[in-house]
C-alpha cells in the first residue's frame, strides 16, 4: 500500500515537474516569439531619399506625394519632413558660402589671417583701454562707485511711466529706459556711451574689406576704431558702420569733410543721433553669493588679460575682499565695470561682444542690481557663474596661420607614417620620431628647411580654405535659437528641470553657443557646479545670419 502511494505520489510529482518544464517551456517560447517580433518591429526602419537639396523647399503637402506609396505613417513623415527641412537649410547656407566666400566681407568673417588681424586691433584696444582705466583707479576716480540701486533711486532715474521690455517672471531682470536728463557716464555710475565722439557711416559696399575702411580712416586725425555691421540682404548686402574719435572736435571735423573715397567707393558720414537709452536691473540678488561672485569676477579678468596681452592689473593682486568688509560692494562694482569697459564682457549677462558698441545695443549702456534681500528665483546667479566658467576655461584665441599649417603638417606624419613608436610623432621627410608636436616642427624647419617652406607655400590656402569651413560651420551653429535649462546636479531633479523651463534671449552667451553637448556629463564636469543644457531648434534660412 506504502509503495503504490509513493509510486503515485511520484508518478504525480513527476508530471506536474513534466507540466511546470512544459509551462515554462511555452512561457519560453512566448517571449522568444514576442522579442522577435519586437526586434522585427523595430527593424521596420522607414529610410528615404530626400528630394535634391540644392533646388526649392517642398512643402509638406508636396513631400507627402512623394511617399504616398511607402506607406509611412503621418507623424513618421513629419518627423522626416523636419529632417529634409534642416538637411535643406544647412545646404542652402553651405551654397551661398560657396557662393561668395572670395567676397571681402565674407573673408573678414571667417578668414583666420583677417580673423587674427582684427583680433590683434582688438587686444591693442584693450590695451589702450587698460591704460586710461588704470589712471583713473590710481587716482581714486572710481571710489563713490555704486551700481546698487534701491527703490527710491529707481523712480529717480527711469521712466517708470514708460512699460518696460519684458515683466517675465521667468526673466530676472528688468529692461527700463533711462531718463534723457541722466548723464550715465558720471559718478557714480561711469558707465560709457558710444554714440559721444563716433560718427555713423552709412553704405559700406560690399567690394570693400574691413582692412581697406580702417588704413582710409586711419589717416584721419583721432581715429579711434570702427565698428561695422553684418551685411543687410534688404539693401544688396551693404553695410553700415560706427567710427570712434578722440573728441568732439574730430567728429565734427569728419562730418564736415563729407566723404571719403576708396578705391572709387565713396563713403559718406553724418552726426550720430542720439537714441534712447536703455539699461537692465537685477530684480533680487543673494547676497550670500556675491563673494562667489567677485572671485569669478577676478578669475575671469586673470584669462581675459592674458589673451588680451595686459600685465600689472591691480584688481587681481591682493587678498579678496570678505563679505563684511564695507569696501566690498565698491571692489565687486569696480570688477563689474572693468569687464564691461576693457573686455566688453558684461557679467551680469553672461554675453561677450567683439566690442562696446555691440554689448550696448544688446545688454544695455549698465546692469544695475536691486537692493532687496529677496532669494533670486531660477538661480540666475549659478547660471551666470557657469558661463563664467566656462569662458575661464575656453579661450578665444585663435591661432595664427603657421601655427594652422603645423598642425596639418603633423596631422600628415601621422597619417601617412605607419609604423611608428607609441605617442611618437614622425618626420614626414625621414625616419626620425619625436615625443611633441613641438620638437618635430622645430626638427623639420632646421634639418629641412626647404621642404618646410614648399609644405607651408602648398598648404596655406588648403588650411584657410579648411578653416573658413570650420569657422563656417561653428557660427551656423551658434545662430541657432537654443533653449536653456537650469541643471543643478544633484539639487535639482529632473522632473523638476522639466518644469522649470527657462527661455532666454539668444544674446545671453554667444560663446557657449560655439559648441553643442551630447549630454549633460560633457559639460559638467563638476557636479557641484551648475550646467547648461541645449535643446537646438530648427530656424528658417536667414541669409543675414550667414
Amino acid at each position: 500500500m506504502n509503495e503504490r502511494a509513493s509510486s503515485r505520489s511520484f508518478s504525480s510529482a513527476s508530471s506536474s515537474v513534466s507540466n511546470l518544464s512544459k509551462d515554462r517551456s511555452r512561457s519560453n517560447s512566448k517571449k522568444r516569439n514576442f522579442r522577435n517580433k519586437k526586434k522585427q518591429t523595430k527593424r521596420i526602419k522607414h529610410t528615404v531619399e530626400f528630394p535634391p537639396l540644392d533646388q526649392q523647399l517642398l512643402t509638406f503637402d508636396q513631400f507627402q506625394e512623394l511617399y504616398v506609396s511607402n506607406d509611412i505613417p503621418t507623424e513618421k513623415l513629419r518627423l522626416l519632413y523636419q529632417t529634409y527641412e534642416r538637411k535643406w537649410e544647412n545646404k542652402q547656407k553651405e551654397l551661398f558660402f560657396d557662393q561668395h566666400k572670395d567676397e571681402p566681407w565674407i573673408q573678414d568673417k571667417y578668414n583666420p589671417v583677417n580673423r587674427r588681424e582684427f583680433q590683434e586691433e582688438r587686444n591693442q584696444l584693450a590695451q589702450n583701454r587698460f591704460n586710461e582705466f588704470l589712471k583713473q583707479y590710481n587716482m581714486g576716480s572710481f571710489n563713490n562707485i555704486n551700481l546698487t540701486l534701491t527703490e527710491m533711486q529707481l523712480m529717480d532715474l527711469f521712466e517708470l511711466n514708460d512699460h518696460f521690455y519684458n515683466d517675465d517672471p521667468d526673466v530676472p531682470f528688468w529692461e527700463f529706459q533711462l531718463k534723457e536728463s541722466i548723464d550715465i557716464t558720471k559718478a557714480p555710475f561711469f558707465g560709457t556711451d558710444p554714440n559721444q565722439n563716433s560718427v555713423f557711416l552709412k553704405n559700406v559696399p560690399l567690394p570693400l574689406s574691413r582692412a581697406d575702411v580702417v588704413k582710409a580712416l586711419s589717416q584721419m586725425a583721432g581715429y579711434v576704431s570702427l565698428t561695422l555691421s553684418e551685411p543687410n540682404k534688404l539693401q544688396n548686402y551693404t553695410r553700415i558702420g560706427w567710427v570712434s574719435f578722440d573728441s568732439e572736435e574730430y567728429c565734427n571735423r569728419c562730418v564736415n569733410d563729407e566723404s571719403i573715397t576708396i578705391k572709387g567707393h565713396q563713403l559718406q558720414f553724418q552726426k550720430q543721433q542720439e537714441k534712447r537709452k536703455f539699461i537692465r536691473v537685477f530684480k533680487s540678488v543673494e547676497y550670500n553669493k556675491l563673494l562667489k561672485d567677485l572671485q569669478q569676477q577676478r578669475e575671469l579678468i586673470k584669462v581675459l588679460d592674458k589673451e588680451k596681452g595686459i600685465s600689472g592689473n591691480p584688481l587681481i593682486e591682493g587678498p579678496l575682499k570678505d563679505r563684511d568688509d564695507p569696501t566690498f560692494n565698491r571692489q565687486l562694482d569696480i570688477q563689474t565695470l572693468y569687464l564691461r569697459r576693457i573686455h566688453n564682457y558684461c557679467y551680469w549677462s553672461g554675453a561677450e561682444f567683439s566690442d562696446y558698441r555691440l554689448l550696448v545695443s544688446k545688454v544695455g549702456y549698465h546692469f544695475f542690481r536691486l537692493d532687496q534681500k529677496k532669494k533670486c528665483n531660477l538661480e540666475w546667479q549659478d547660471i551666470i557663474q557657469a558661463l563664467c566658467n566656462r569662458r575661464r576655461e575656453e579661450s578665444s584665441d585663435e591661432l595664427p596661420l603657421n601655427e594652422l599649417i603645423d598642425n596639418e603638417i603633423i596631422q600628415m606624419g601621422l597619417k601617412q607614417i605607419k609604423t611608428r613608436q607609441k605617442d611618437a610623432y614622425p618626420c614626414i621627410f625621414c625616419e626620425k620620431q619625436f615625443q611633441g608636436g613641438t620638437f618635430l616642427i622645430k626638427h623639420i624647419s632646421l634639418k629641412h628647411e626647404k621642404q618646410y617652406w614648399e609644405h607651408q607655400q602648398s598648404l596655406k590656402q588648403q588650411v584657410i580654405d579648411q578653416q573658413m569651413a570650420n569657422n563656417h560651420k561653428i557660427e551656423r551653429i551658434s545662430k541657432a535659437t537654443i533653449q536653456r535649462q537650469i541643471f543643478l546636479k544633484g539639487v535639482i531633479e529632473e522632473a523638476q528641470l522639466q518644469e522649470n523651463k527657462v527661455q532666454l534671449p539668444i544674446n545671453f552667451a554667444p560663446r557657449v553657443q560655439q559648441r553643442q553637448y551630447k549630454d549633460l556629463d560633457s559639460i559638467a564636469q563638476d557636479k557641484t557646479q551648475p550646467a547648461i543644457m541645449f535643446q537646438i531648434r530648427e530656424t528658417k534660412v536667414n541669409y543675414n545670419d550667414i
